[in-house]
């Protein structure tokens, strides 16, 4: 097994297995054209049969970044990929000095077993914006919010970057 940064080469699988977990509801979709523009984005894991899995680590700012698009190829699920990718993504984070790295996910259980503390949805407002606003579900939206922080914030730190536990925990600073 072999992890790494993806390649064009790769979108045709990365499509895929974003696809097929968009299809089920477990993912949001991603034409092939903004996984192009998002390559840089993406880790991968490589096994015999091809793709494995994926994970995106997209930047919302100098200290804070989102854990997107997580999947594990259905044949390769329940040896613990989901698990690397994850820590694989975290590393790059910590070379990069990024102070908080979050997910929204119908799996929240998965990213608590790996540090990660609820968080309000409120709390990342470009994310709400991107990907919320024009969603279908946004009324009677499942997912949650979580976030890990890996260093202290910068002291003079965008205050949206900080863990809010509650809208009210963010109109009180």
């Amino acid at each position: 097994m072999k992890s790494r940064r993806a390649r064009p080469a790769d979108l045709p699988a990365l499509a895929s297995l974003i696809a097929h977990y968009a299809e089920a509801g477990l993912l949001l979709p991603r034409s092939e054209g903004e996984l192009r523009a998002r390559l840089a984005d993406f880790l991968v894991l490589e096994d015999t049969a091809g793709l494995a899995g994926c994970v995106a680590l997209e930047l919302y700012g100098p200290h804070l970044a989102e854990i997107r698009s997580l999947a594990v190829r259905p044949g390769a699920q329940g040896r613990g990929l989901g698990r690397r990718l994850l820590r694989y993504a975290l590393n790059v984070a910590r070379r990069r000095r990024i102070a908080q790295v979050f997910a929204v996910t119908e799996s929240p259980e998965f990213f608590l077993r790996h540090g990660f503390m609820p968080a309000a949805r409120e709390a990342f407002p470009e994310k709400l914006q991107r990907d919320c606003q024009g969603c279908p579900k946004r009324r009677n939206c499942r997912l949650h919010a979580v976030v890990l922080t890996l260093y202290p914030l910068p002291k003079r730190s965008d205050p949206l970057t900080v863990l809010a536990p509650t809208t009210a925990a963010l109109a009180a600073r």
